[in-house]
């Protein structure tokens, strides 16, 4: 892997890891398809690298809330209403996903991170947004209930293809939530799950040789690209649907289906 090439995988992991088209479908895809190899890069320790980046970007534009949010849980445990407390529904939402990767990695890395699963799987989703996006939608409350289904939601999103944003805004909104309320729950719900992920896999971390540059290029390049599509995301949602990506995603899937059928010299 060159400095570029981890410049490039940095920006797709930014990128698309807040964009609802599916970081791990497109991770994937473009080295399988540009034949790009990972060559003195350890691949574990990249990956932790790309979501620390990750996690530096939603860190910027949600830090704030999600401090405010367990400064806010922490008093309502003291004073007893810690189950109504928001902080209280993004642990139980994130439950399932822990539970799933700790159970089921074996089986996603083994089986389930090939191009034809993660076309599948940008198709079905594109489908649910298209979906979703036709409902009436008024609630702005998050009850546990709902918090919960989104958790079980982000849990699926750990198969290829499905858009952990994608799949966590879609779930909401298929429950009534507004557009914006599920934009951001998603966004906190993120938080504790890309930073314990990171966490439990730097025990894979090897910074050796001239792969340390390859590493903070990638990080950085995560972090920035990261930033501005959150950004964007954020702000492109206000105003418009989520027809765009799932289009995208569409369009995406029959390309990768298309490769996927034609011998590869």
């Amino acid at each position: 892997m060159t400095i570029l090439h981890s410049i490039i995988m940095g920006a797709i992991q930014g990128i698309t890891e807040f964009l609802p088209i599916s970081s791990s479908a497109h991770l994937i895809v473009i080295p399988w398809f540009f034949n790009i190899s990972e060559g003195n890069v350890n691949p574990l320790t990249y990956d932790v690298m790309l979501h620390l980046g990750s996690l530096m970007a939603v860190l910027l534009l949600y830090g704030k809330r999600f401090l405010r949010v367990v400064i806010e849980g922490l008093i309502d445990f003291r004073d007893g209403r810690g189950r109504q407390s928001m902080l209280f529904k993004i642990v139980i939402a994130t439950i399932p996903a822990v539970i799933a990767g700790l159970l089921g990695k074996d089986i996603i890395e083994n089986y389930l991170r090939t191009p034809f699963v993660a076309a599948y799987m940008l198709a079905f989703v594109s489908i649910l947004m298209i979906v979703s996006e036709r409902l009436n939608v008024d609630r702005s409350e998050i009850s546990m209930p709902i918090a919960v289904a989104i958790g079980v939601a982000q849990a699926i999103a750990l198969v290829p293809g499905t858009s952990r944003s994608g799949i966590t805004i879609v779930m909401a909104m298929l429950l009534g939530l507004k557009r914006s309320e599920a934009v951001d729950f998603s966004f906190l719900l993120s938080i504790p799950i890309i930073l314990g992920t990171s966490l439990y896999e730097m025990r894979h971390v090897q910074f050796q040789g001239d792969a340390v540059g390859l590493y903070i290029y990638g990080m950085l390049s995560a972090f920035i690209f990261g930033a501005l599509s959150l950004r964007f995301l954020i702000a492109y949602l206000k105003k418009h649907t989520l027809d765009l990506f799932a289009y995208y995603r569409i369009a995406l899937a029959l390309v990768i289906l298309a490769f996927s059928l034609v011998p590869r010299i």
